[in-house]
């Protein structure tokens, strides 16, 4: 907090109920507003290849389902928004699909790099998730033609052919390069 200025802080619930232009973007972390600017062309082509791969993953698959740009409660003070989140079959029926925010953190959270963000801040993202609850997070560098798959467990890096394949989603693969190129 700045000498002079107060601060408002709000709850996720608070922010369910926020109307806001159409063409404006935040998510709430730690209680605080903070806008993000719209995708660039390539980077909404990324989130729509992979949303595309994952809803047809779905269609084969029992259950889950995968939104873009969807708003998730990851805790009373948090919401993000990734640009695909994946809920898996036991989660998936509990959505309200008439109601923002999600009660709750993605499955798999899937956020594509920016060139502009700050490598600090994509840790600090990815980490949020997974204390969520989140049991990965796909972190696509499409600049480095990297995908980085973080678990509590540890981060694995995808590269070139490397296939990106996950034990929550039997079956599914997808190779670095057709997803980033």
């Amino acid at each position: 907090m700045r000498m002079g200025t107060t601060t408002t802080l709000l709850t996720a619930e608070q922010f369910a109920q926020l109307e806001t232009a159409e063409d404006e973007h935040f998510e709430l972390i730690e209680g605080e507003l903070i806008p993000f600017s719209s995708p660039t062309p390539w980077h909404a082509q990324i989130c729509y290849r992979m949303e595309r791969r994952v809803r047809d993953y779905f269609e084969h698959q029992a259950g889950g389902i995968a939104f873009r740009d969807i708003d998730c409660v990851l805790s009373s003070n948090m919401v993000r928004r990734p640009d695909v989140a994946i809920f898996l079959a036991a989660r998936a029926p509990l959505i309200d699909l008439k109601k923002i925010p999600v009660p709750f953190p993605p499955d798999i959270a899937v956020e594509v790099i920016s060139p502009s963000e700050l490598a600090i801040s994509v840790n600090r993202k990815a980490l949020d998730y997974l204390r969520a609850g989140s049991q990965e997070v796909w972190l696509l560098d499409p600049e480095n033609g990297e995908i980085f798959v973080q678990r509590d467990s540890g981060i694995t890096l995808l590269r070139g052919s490397d296939v990106l394949a996950s034990p929550l989603l039997p079956g599914f693969t997808v190779s670095a390069a057709e997803l980033l190129n």
